[in-house]
């Protein structure tokens, strides 16, 4: 291995690694199931790229069928991953091994053969049809900001950007593993690609303000918002928060709006968030004081 290609590679481990970290203390905090699957997406994608390096390192003549039967696994468990996060019937999800397996015999074949530019087209067609059930029917409609709205604006990027870098590669078949360097940079891009989802969930879920921080927000807020507040969260509409209050809708979102300001939030689940926090470190009869 040459050093510029151990240079990519230490690189490529190093963003790796902190992002599983990262994803990991998110997935702790909020325990969601979408987050586990994207965590063990991360971790198949990790062990794929040290398949590659070892390939490298001992200079195996034919790593392609390691590298090919090593992508399986991300054929396996993305799909996994983006139809619970796009809210895919239930029914498709049976399609997945059946895709893969299939995928799996066509590719040894064709390995086998030399055939691999064709190789290279097949899992471009294998891959669009394991994302096909996402756009059959409009998933699942989450709250503006919330952690599932924010992963999938990133997924939608990151699922274009790795079908033009895919698309790109085809002129370049016959290149891609003949020249070393070529080649470490393709599959350090290929790596790289999926980390884009998580990384901009990390940057927005993972560093939020603290519970002490949350408190002293809420006591910024005056005695109408807090009463307001407190009704956001027990989950009422702006026309019962007004009817209990005795002011009018349009009051009440003037308070929202800055309760939002003062708390630095932009939607009720962020609000709920923050005052589950908060409650940590007060009465439970007196969570906004």
């Amino acid at each position: 291995m040459t050093v510029f290609n151990l240079i990519v590679w230490i690189s490529v481990y190093s963003i790796c690694l902190a992002h599983i970290t990262l994803f990991a203390f998110v997935y702790i905090k909020h325990r969601n199931r979408i987050e586990l699957l994207y965590l063990i997406v991360l971790f198949n994608i990790f062990l794929l790229a040290v398949i590659i390096t070892l390939s490298l390192i001992f200079r195996i003549n034919n790593f392609i069928p390691i590298v090919v039967n090593g992508i399986l696994t991300l054929y396996a468990t993305l799909p996994v991953w983006g139809y619970c996060l796009f809210g895919v019937d239930k029914k498709y999800f049976k399609n997945i091994p059946l895709l893969v397996i299939t995928e799996a015999v066509i590719d040894n074949i064709l390995i086998a053969y030399n055939r691999l530019v064709i190789l290279y087209i097949l899992r471009i067609v294998f891959y669009v049809l394991l994302t096909i059930p996402i756009f059959i029917k409009k998933g699942n409609k989450y709250e503006k900001n919330s952690p599932e709205d924010t992963m999938q604006k990133a997924t939608k990027i990151t699922v274009t950007l790795f079908a033009v870098f895919f698309a790109s590669l085809i002129p370049f078949s016959g290149q891609i593993f003949v020249i070393s360097f070529v080649a470490s940079l393709f599959w350090a891009v290929f790596t790289l690609s999926f980390q884009i989802p998580g990384l901009a969930y990390c940057k927005k879920y993972l560093f939020k303000t603290s519970g002490t921080a949350g408190k002293n927000a809420f006591l910024s807020l005056s005695k109408r918002e807090n009463e307001v507040a407190l009704e956001i969260y027990n989950g009422l509409k702006y026309s019962e928060i007004a009817e209990k209050l005795f002011i009018s809708v349009s009051a009440v979102k003037k308070h929202s709006f800055f309760i939002y300001k003062k708390l630095g939030v932009k939607n009720n689940l962020e609000l709920m968030q923050l005052f589950m926090e908060t409650q940590k470190n007060n009465t439970p009869n007196e969570p906004f004081s």
